[in-house]
């Protein structure tokens, strides 16, 4: 039976977590897993706080080592609580918007405030674009110009292709967006990204999609893109 009360919890936590910074001795997610109600709440009541958010010393641990193991109740409520301060780290709130989108309809809560980090050309307004598409965001014209930049620009090529499945899995502007993914099989400069494109053309029975399939399994520079366009041209032929 656990006799800690919740300031012994803790400041057994934070204690963990500068020795996990400085000594790497992976213990934070044992003691985590001890205690997930608690450091859950711990954790909520800690990014209320302006000074705690601005301090980037524990997020790495946060990320990837707490709040993958609170309880459920926390984990998008403490999210939610990081993004509604309007002054963090750009690396922080990029972060918490990947982790938020990931989650889905259940981040519904956090839209109104990823909504003003939409309108822009940075990495972090194309992360929060992808984001507010995968939690569900009705107005998906908004969207767009941002996913579309991102899917041309995108600083990774993860950033472009999460843009082009968000894209893609809008029916009612796939019109509108065929050119632009198809534009990204024949140029961008990386295969996995081609690839991506490739597979996703193998579910969109349309002329110009299997014109561009026919034209990457023929000339695309990397055998693993024509190999993929082959398999989705095998794919639509059966469909």
């Amino acid at each position: 039976m656990n006799t800690k009360n919740l300031k012994q919890i803790e400041e057994e936590l934070f204690n963990l977590m500068q020795s996990e910074i400085s000594e790497r001795k992976f213990l934070v997610d044992s003691f985590v897993h001890e205690h997930p109600s608690e450091v859950g709440e711990i954790l909520f009541t800690r990014v209320k706080e302006e000074s705690f958010v601005q301090n980037l010393f524990f997020f790495p641990v946060i990320f990837q080592q707490v709040l993958p193991h609170i309880d459920n109740e926390f984990y998008i409520s403490a999210l939610i609580e990081i993004v509604k301060h309007k002054k963090i780290d750009p690396r922080i709130r990029l972060q918490t918007t990947r982790l938020l989108g990931w989650k889905k309809q259940e981040s519904k809560e956090a839209i109104p405030y990823l909504l003003p980090f939409v309108d822009g050309k940075s990495d972090l307004n194309q992360i929060t674009a992808i984001a507010l598409a995968e939690i569900g965001y009705e107005k998906f014209d908004e969207l767009m110009p941002t996913l579309l930049i991102a899917l041309e620009k995108g600083l990774t090529y993860l950033t472009r292709m999460n843009a082009a499945r968000m894209l893609r899995e809008d029916k009612t502007h796939l019109p509108k967006v065929l050119p632009h993914l198809i534009e990204a099989l024949e140029k961008d400069n990386d295969f996995r990204f081609r690839q991506k494109i490739a597979r996703y053309f193998g579910e969109i029975n349309e002329p110009s999609t299997k014109k561009a399939l026919i034209k990457a399994n023929k000339s695309d520079k990397h055998p693993i893109v024509r190999s993929v366009a082959k398999t989705s041209l095998d794919d639509l032929d059966k469909l």
